[in-house]
């Protein structure tokens, strides 16, 4: 079943509100785990679209407690960046009101998260998310997220898997080999793969091979300093034809 979903408007759109909320309702009917329905957003101030749908008294009583609605089968809070706890225990449906890709992908590594429903403040803004997860749209026009895609993909697939396997499982800069592995092989990647971006990485690595979100930003991000004509230090500094050898004999 697919856990990713969105509402592709601009601006104000309550319609949007009405149809997350339908969808959390047709998930929780398949999925008795679900205990919570979670309205987030930046800041209290990112919540007067909800507040046209369930009211503006009931929205500040959910940022202190979550409220049951007749018509939605499980309890709704309202959270901010600043209170939502991503280590809460129970598996939420999270509603993201009027945010970009960036922080849509954020909330992905959120423990709880079971389910992300995300709402766009302009329109085609959550492509990218959209587009990493093929998630599917639920009200607005579907986005088209074709533009990761490239020939290239299956060979980026292999070095990323052998670059994973060589890691100590964290999956992460925590081990200093870890990070110069990484290092090593994004230099590899930008000197044979220039069409390569960040962006298709970063999608990789964690809808692939199980990264979190913020660490695979650390990979792209090294890419992205090359590609700007910076530098970092590690990383090995030769033998790297024999890397893109490799991984071409090893290409499907």
């Amino acid at each position: 079943m697919n856990n990713k979903f969105y509402a592709n408007v601009q601006g104000s759109v309550p319609e949007a509100i009405v149809a997350c909320l339908k969808k959390a309702n047709e998930i929780i009917a398949n999925d008795s785990e679900v205990n919570l329905i979670v309205l987030y957003s930046y800041t209290k101030n990112n919540f007067n679209t909800v507040a046209q749908v369930l009211g503006a008294d009931n929205v500040n009583r959910m940022f202190s407690q979550p409220l049951r609605f007749q018509e939605i089968s499980r309890p709704i809070q309202c959270m901010t960046e600043r209170t939502y706890n991503e280590w809460q225990q129970g598996a939420n449906i999270v509603i993201c009101c009027h945010m970009d890709s960036k922080d849509v992908q954020k909330v992905d590594d959120f423990h709880s998260a079971k389910y992300v429903l995300a709402i766009s403040w302009l329109k085609d803004g959550l492509s990218e998310w959209a587009g990493r997860w093929n998630a599917e749209c639920i009200y607005g026009d579907k986005m088209n997220t074709e533009s990761n895609s490239y020939d290239g993909l299956e060979l980026l697939r292999v070095a990323l898997k052998e670059m994973d396997i060589r890691m100590f499982h964290y999956k992460d800069f925590h081990h200093p080999d870890d990070e110069n592995t990484c290092k090593t092989y994004i230099r590899v990647i930008h000197k044979y793969m220039p069409e390569v971006t960040s962006s298709q990485i970063e999608d990789l690595l964690v809808t692939e091979l199980g990264w979190k979100n913020g660490n695979a930003i650390q990979v792209g991000d090294l890419l992205d300093r090359l590609k700007n004509g910076k530098t970092f230090r590690g990383g090995e500094k030769t033998g790297w034809l024999q890397y893109f050898k490799r991984w071409r004999d090893n290409q499907k």
